[in-house]
């Protein structure tokens, strides 16, 4: 876990992961990821958009219609979590 400790790390879900055959194994090795790099003295964020309150989105958040509303939360994420 050392080389996760120096860097701030996010990990975005959209909807229905939990639900998906494909991605809900995904999002829980995430959350283990996350844990144990947090405890080593990381910082490991996972966010799930729907929590956030940002709902429709896929796994290419990009595309999707609410894409700048995910933009501009991304933005604000980096402003306060990368210092130069």
């Amino acid at each position: 876990m050392t080389p996760y400790t120096n860097m701030a790390i996010l990990v975005v879900f959209g909807d229905l992961v939990e639900k998906s055959s494909r991605w809900a194994p995904q999002l829980k090795a995430c959350q283990e990821f996350a844990q144990a790099a947090n405890k080593a003295g990381g910082k490991v964020e996972l966010v799930s958009l729907p929590d956030i309150g940002m709902k429709g989105n896929s796994h290419m958040l990009m595309m999707d219609k609410n894409s700048l509303q995910v933009a501009d939360w991304l933005t604000s994420w980096l402003k306060r979590n990368i210092k130069n």
